[in-house]
């Protein structure tokens, strides 16, 4: 009698899956990961009010702020290699560097407001980005639109921002899909993996012509869309 090692049968099983999920119709995805308090009734509530709220505004007024962080040893996470070999890339530094926050806000119109800083965001950092970065670029009537870090509910971030003539709303808690800007940095970070940026003094340039060259108005569109803030 036949008897299959334990590696073996595991090998067995998933070939057996495999198998299973072709014929049912079904294939291997990444997983999109949903915070599990937004099961919650309360944040259910918040994100439907909001959803509500949202239908009612102009979304030209709608400028969605957001911070993302960037290093230095970012690069490709996937290549092509000859079929059963294993694909090496030495370009990226074991050395990151210190970690640099990028701060942007987007419109319908795109990223109209950007700034980078060597380390982590606090209340001063981000009190010079409202007041000396993204003032400058608002207009009476604009809704700034932000998470729920305690760094942006201070009350000078809100002072600064209606001293401007504009209105600031937070966002449910634990709903980053309904903010068109989480989509921008994606795409951000995947253009900037093959920029292979390994110096400060090349980072900036490369985040300066992504943005100028790659984040377009129709993304923003696009984006705004897939966040449900179009009928």
């Amino acid at each position: 009698m036949c008897r299959l090692s334990p590696k073996q049968w595991d090998q067995c099983q998933c070939l057996n899956h495999a198998a299973s999920c072709r014929t049912s119709g079904l294939e291997r995805q990444k997983k999109t990961l949903v915070a599990c308090e937004q099961e919650s009734e309360r944040v259910k509530e918040l994100r439907f009010a909001y959803r509500l709220w949202s239908l009612s505004v102009d979304p030209r007024n709608l400028v969605f702020i957001d911070e993302t962080g960037v290093h230095l040893a970012l690069t490709r996470l996937s290549g092509r290699a000859p079929k059963g070999e294993r694909l090496y890339d030495s370009e990226s530094p074991g050395n990151r560097g210190q970690n640099i926050s990028l701060i942007g806000a987007m419109s319908i119109d795109g990223l109209i407001a950007t700034l980078t800083v060597v380390g982590s965001v606090n209340t001063h950092v981000f009190l010079f980005y409202i007041q000396e970065v993204l003032i400058p670029q608002l207009w009476p009537g604009a809704i700034v639109l932000m998470d729920n870090l305690p760094v942006h509910r201070a009350y000078v971030i809100r002072e600064a921002i209606e001293s401007a003539g504009a209105k600031l709303v937070f966002l449910p808690p634990e709903s980053p899909d309904l903010s068109p800007i989480e989509l921008c940095w994606s795409k951000l970070k995947q253009l900037l993996r093959s920029a292979k940026a390994r110096t400060r003094e090349a980072l900036d340039p490369a985040l300066t012509q992504i943005i100028n060259d790659c984040i377009s108005s129709d993304n923003a569109l696009d984006w705004f869309a897939h966040c449900g803030l179009f009928i």
